[in-house]
């Protein structure tokens, strides 16, 4: 019954280390609800333009909100809470997949890139950084891949 019950939690963690994507809506007090609104709809399109996908989205500011699993199945962003309205903590994102054993393929960060402190860890997954209208269009994350999305 041990050997059973370990194996179908190794199982367990192994489908969520094998998640494909996971998507971080960044929901501090910086971002304004036209920001928001831009995110969500970014991410519809990516869902949108694939016909068999396993996205995790949350929001944060400097703590991770409402996660939730989205597959091809779930067409559908209109019912997802965004919560926060706090600081901007890019480590409270790296915590969490720590923490709940998420390692995924790529972590896309939709943010308006004012951090008050670190970045995250260059180490841990491939991260890809939407930068929503920052005033530097030369602003780069200091790892990872930078892209800037002007509405």
């Amino acid at each position: 019954h041990r050997d059973l019950h370990l194996s179908l939690r190794r199982q367990r963690q192994m489908c969520i280390r094998d998640r494909d994507i996971c998507v971080a809506i960044d929901t501090s007090g910086s971002i304004e609800e036209r920001q928001l609104k831009d995110f969500l709809g970014e991410i519809q399109n990516i869902m949108d333009q694939y016909q068999d996908y396993n996205i995790k989205i949350w929001s944060f500011d400097t703590k991770v909100y409402n996660e939730q699993d989205f597959t091809a199945n779930d067409n559908s962003l209109e019912d997802y809470d965004a919560k926060g309205g706090g600081g901007t903590d890019f480590m409270a994102n790296w915590r969490h997949m720590k923490d709940n054993d998420i390692v995924p393929k790529k972590l896309i960060v939709f943010t308006d890139g004012y951090p008050w402190d670190d970045w995250g860890d260059p180490d841990y997954c491939d991260t890809i950084w939407i930068l929503h209208e920052h005033h530097d269009k030369n602003k780069e994350a200091p790892f990872g891949i930078t892209s800037h999305y002007d509405a």
